[in-house]
């Protein structure tokens, strides 16, 4: 597992939900087995719920593995192309991360030190 780097498509039916979006905004990745294109379909929301797009058919086959398979997916955006006046319509790159439970271990680590800093105090 780790991070992967993924184009999103898509993006021409969600315009005005892209306009908003920063480098480093977090999105959500939503299975949609029932999706009548593609069973394995993933959407890309914002975490507002506006869909911004989806993961590409061969894409989606694996990151909709690993969500069923219950392993923690976490998703960013790394940029945003076009918005200009050659190229108008926005495209979106994420990363995803699929390294196991990164966001408990951050939170456990941090839970831990405060713990320890509790019974031992700060050296001085």
């Amino acid at each position: 597992m780790g991070t992967y780097t993924l184009s999103i498509v898509g993006e021409s039916h969600y315009q005005d939900a892209i306009r908003p979006c920063r480098q480093g905004d977090r999105v959500i990745l939503k299975r949609e087995p029932e999706n009548p294109h593609d069973e394995n379909a993933v959407a890309v929301f914002r975490e507002n719920g506006e869909q911004i797009g989806y993961l590409s058919r061969d894409h989606a086959e694996w990151v909709a593995r690993v969500i069923d398979e219950g392993k923690e997916v976490e998703a960013k955006i790394k940029r945003i192309l076009g918005g200009t006046r050659d190229k108008p319509t926005r495209g979106v790159v994420i990363d995803v991360d699929t390294t196991p439970h990164s966001r408990q271990t951050e939170k456990l680590q941090a839970e831990t030190t405060g713990f320890w800093k509790s019974l031992f105090g700060r050296r001085r």
